[in-house]
């Protein structure tokens, strides 16, 4: 099921597609895309899944240029240099996805338990909008997050946000499950960048599980990992 675009602060998002619950509505995830690719690419892969009680929200990044294409315009939830534990983070427009998200989340039932998702760069949105939670920088409690193959932007400066930001930061960092899953052959994302990443997570108080698999492994630990969690 598709449905209309938004615009936040001059980003043009495009389509959303939406896999609506089958049985108890217990959750609602929404699932971020990889570079290039579009929320309708992300049905097939969520339906396999076959978890009825899960509504799934797969939004579509808006085109731009990314600096790591030769500023190719695609879709991207923000820009991105060459992928390391030292690059540079375009928090300006990870902060004005935050905002999408929150948006699109305004309308989901409050006793509904709400999660972010995603695969590459999807992934490092979904990890990002979470550590933003615990600092108080956004409304809604991600109680799930998954990330494949990602990166948290910004993790360098986990342990000083947890700190230094917003009173009550640890009680919101423990309220948010994690799993991160990435493939030992990612050539984009080095997997030892992806475990430090879910290392420091694990330092600053968020419950984080990582493992390492690939191919049809993670649409099962992605299932099994769900249906533990009661859904």
């Amino acid at each position: 099921m598709a449905s209309g675009s938004g615009n936040v602060s001059g980003l043009e998002f495009g389509q959303v597609n939406v896999i609506k619950h089958t049985g108890i509505h217990k959750a609602t995830i929404i699932w971020l895309h990889d570079v290039d690719n579009t929320g309708f690419d992300s049905l097939e892969p969520l339906r396999n899944l076959r978890l009825p009680n899960i509504k799934w929200i797969c939004p579509t990044a808006p085109r731009r240029r990314v600096t790591s294409l030769g500023g190719e315009i695609t879709n991207a939830w923000c820009d991105i240099t060459k992928v390391s534990e030292n690059m540079q983070d375009d928090f300006g427009t990870l902060n004005y996805v935050n905002e999408y998200i929150t948006y699109l989340f305004s309308s989901e039932p409050q006793n509904v338990i709400k999660g972010v998702a995603g695969i590459g760069l999807g992934a490092a949105q979904a990890l990002y909008y979470t550590s933003c939670y615990a600092f108080g920088w956004v409304p809604i409690n991600p109680q799930i997050t998954i990330g494949i193959n990602g990166w948290l932007p910004g993790w360098r400066r986990l342990e000083y946000n947890m700190n230094y930001t917003n009173f009550g930061t640890a009680n919101r960092a423990a309220a948010s499950k994690i799993l991160i899953l990435h493939g030992t052959s990612d050539d984009v994302v080095p997997s030892s960048f992806g475990y430090r990443c879910a290392d420091s997570l694990r330092m600053a108080g968020f419950p984080t599980l990582f493992k390492q698999c690939g191919g049809d492994h993670v649409t099962n630990e992605i299932r099994v990992w769900l249906t533990n969690l009661g859904l």
